[in-house]
């Protein structure tokens, strides 16, 4: 994030503060003229109602990234070339690759066998508009899951795919796979 939207951030986070203190002097100020016998229900609906801006501000906003944010799974067929622009957005885009926190990943390899797994992120990578390369990684979360998970990769990528073993990453270690795709339109 470059430092205009750090800059964003601030002001937003600063006005929502200013509102939610404006809604609470209110509803403090309809205690105390309901201490004094007076009416107090105006004060307080506003006191709620400028209350309700900034729940309804945070409400839209997490809809909107859950919305927009990195799709639980990646789905590609490989038999033709991707369009990177038929893949979805992301908020780590660079020249070149798509950064994707998704769970799951689903291909259909060059051959047309079909691959599925469980993962912690997803790594696409294009050149010229096209899709050149599919990167997957999956953390081991228990003692000899990385052997084995590294084996059940590469039997079932067959010679689509190519899989390796960090066993420095983490407790358990890591498998990383990557698949390679024609770009050729």
């Amino acid at each position: 994030m470059g430092a205009g939207g750090a800059v964003l951030i601030l002001v937003v986070g600063v006005i929502l503060l200013a509102v939610v203190a404006a809604g609470i002097i209110l509803l403090v100020a309809a205690g105390a003229v309901r201490l004094s016998g007076r009416n107090p229900k105006p004060l307080f609906w506003s006191g709620v109602g400028v209350l309700a801006v900034p729940v309804l501000f945070v409400a839209v906003l997490v809809t909107y990234a859950q919305l927009t944010g990195d799709p639980d799974t990646i789905s590609l067929d490989l038999r033709e070339p991707v369009a990177i622009s038929s893949l979805p957005e992301d908020g780590e885009s660079f020249v070149g690759m798509r950064d994707y926190d998704s769970d799951h990943i689903e291909l259909v390899l060059p051959d047309g066998e079909r691959f599925e797994a469980d993962v912690d992120g997803v790594l696409v990578w294009s050149d010229d508009g096209y899709v050149t390369r599919v990167t997957f990684d999956r953390r081991a979360r228990e003692a000899g899951e990385a052997a084995d998970l590294a084996a059940d990769w590469e039997n079932e990528l067959g010679g689509a795919g190519t899989v390796e073993i960090d066993p420095d990453y983490s407790d358990h270690g890591r498998v990383r796979a990557a698949v390679l795709a024609d770009p050729t339109p």
